[in-house]
């Protein structure tokens, strides 16, 4: 009996993920996933990126995560399950530009390496966030290569 149970609570669940899935799909009129989506970074925990550089995110069909992160490129690895997301292997570029920008940047590479969970808001927003509960907040770009 116990085991009907758990199985029973885990389709519970499942069926409550998946229909809130489907109300963000029918909300949007679009299928939500990280793989082959681009995306512009709005957010840094709560603060706006600056006009002057760019931040953006590619999570590419094969696993493979890249952007800019304001004065420089990064790329690395990204794996998702349910909302978890792995980011692992990270690798930057190295170019110097003015301290604004750089600290912008190192605080989103800091954060982006510290990301554990995704979602996607009601209005088709990425919101990624930490374990601490920082968050970086993006919009969907237009498809073009990164």
């Amino acid at each position: 009996m116990s085991l009907a149970k758990n199985i029973l609570a885990m389709l519970l669940v499942t069926g409550s993920l998946w229909g809130c899935s489907l109300s963000q799909e029918r909300a949007t009129g679009k299928t939500m996933s990280l793989a082959g989506s681009q995306w512009q970074v709005q957010e840094i925990d709560g603060d706006p990126v600056s006009q002057d550089g760019e931040v953006t995110i590619a999570f590419s069909e094969e696993g493979r995560v890249s952007g800019t992160s304001s004065c420089n490129r990064y790329q690395g690895g990204w794996y998702a399950s349910g909302n978890q997301l792995e980011l692992s292997r990270m690798a930057a570029t190295r170019m110097a530009c003015p301290a604004p920008l750089m600290q912008q940047e190192s605080r989103f590479l800091k954060l982006l390496g510290d990301v554990r969970r995704y979602q996607f808001e009601a209005d088709g927003r990425l919101v990624l966030e930490t374990v601490d509960g920082a968050r970086i907040t993006a919009v969907r770009r237009a498809s073009k290569q990164e």
